[in-house]
């Protein structure tokens, strides 16, 4: 499997992922662990700390939604790689998802899945091997007490039958350790719970690149410098009145930084909405990017139409993984 495919699956696992462990997974209290109850209260305390970026998404809100909820939950069913075989449908049993990346070389991933999950039809699935939708079927390991289920090179475990951790054999590891130790602290830094944590934003990210600076940026053969000496990145966004609201920052070492920042912003913006006359990639609508010392400002909109016109044509573009 391909690195892209192997993150894209990690994606769909960190926005839609909620299934089992093994038989005995669910338990009141794992040795020296957390019990139940303090798992399930808050999501956010179960991430290790040095987190280089954060997200959450409030699943829920995206497939309610009255105008692409559907094609939303369409495209949820056909890329996560396990279905009704494991007892689970994303648009039905998903509510929040909490993710966090720990390095900006390869992939460490962390996700907590809060939603409803059956723990012994998955674990029975296991058992039999029973193929899953993509065509495979899950390998179980244990660590920390708990049975870690593998398909596709991501992996996933069920904590209670409301909590479900998924991502990375580093990240899963790292978080079973934690939770193995007891600790019910919130380890994230401050503003980057701050910032996903917005009051009625439907998700939100923040990633710190004080620790591991921004030197070499680039998607593909597209060069976008102006990312170096980017110290810290914001995004919200919310569903208001027939489209998507998005606002966020980056911030900067220097003004100089920032003003080159935003000038990059800009190109980059302008190019997104020239591609939108194809149909298939949304336009940015009420565009407005401004500097601020060191830190760019930066809010668009999105109507719901362009959000859905993207949402179909993903699976022409990105094959699911059953193909």
């Amino acid at each position: 499997m391909t690195k892209n495919k192997v993150w894209a699956l990690l994606v769909a696992s960190a926005l839609l992922m909620g299934c089992g462990g093994s038989k005995d997974s669910v338990t009141a209290r794992s040795a020296n662990g957390l019990s139940d109850a303090d798992i399930d209260a808050d999501p956010i305390a179960l991430l290790p700390g040095s987190a280089i970026a954060v997200a959450n998404v409030d699943a829920k809100a995206f497939f309610t939604s009255q105008t692409f909820g559907s094609d939303v939950a369409s495209l949820a069913e056909k890329y996560f790689p396990i279905g009704e075989e494991a007892g689970f449908v994303p648009s039905r049993d998903v509510d929040r998802v909490v993710a966090a990346t720990y390095s900006t070389q390869g992939l460490d991933v962390a996700a907590v899945i809060k939603g409803r999950f059956d723990a012994k039809k998955i674990a029975d699935a296991a058992d039999k091997h029973t193929p899953m939708k993509s065509g495979g079927a899950l390998v179980a390991s244990q660590y920390a007490g708990r049975t870690i289920y593998t398909l596709d090179n991501a992996g996933f475990t069920v904590m209670t039958s409301n909590t479900v951790l998924a991502g990375t054999e580093a990240g899963i590891h790292r978080a079973l350790d934690r939770i193995k130790d007891g600790k019910k602290d919130r380890a994230i830094a401050s503003w980057m719970i701050d910032t996903i944590e917005t009051k009625g934003a439907a998700f939100g990210a923040a990633a710190d690149f004080a620790s591991q600076p921004v030197t070499s940026v680039a998607v593909g053969s597209l060069n976008i410098a102006w990312l170096k000496g980017t110290k810290a990145v914001r995004l919200v966004g919310q569903f208001k009145d027939g489209s998507t609201q998005v606002a966020g920052s980056l911030t900067y070492d220097t003004e100089d930084d920032a003003n080159a920042g935003a000038s990059g912003l800009k190109q980059i913006t302008n190019l997104a909405n020239l591609a939108s006359i194809t149909g298939i990639v949304p336009k940015l609508e009420n565009l407005d990017i401004h500097v601020e010392k060191t830190s760019v400002q930066y809010n668009f909109t999105v109507n719901d139409q362009g959000l859905r016109n993207l949402a179909q044509a993903i699976p022409s573009l990105v094959p699911p993984p059953s193909q």
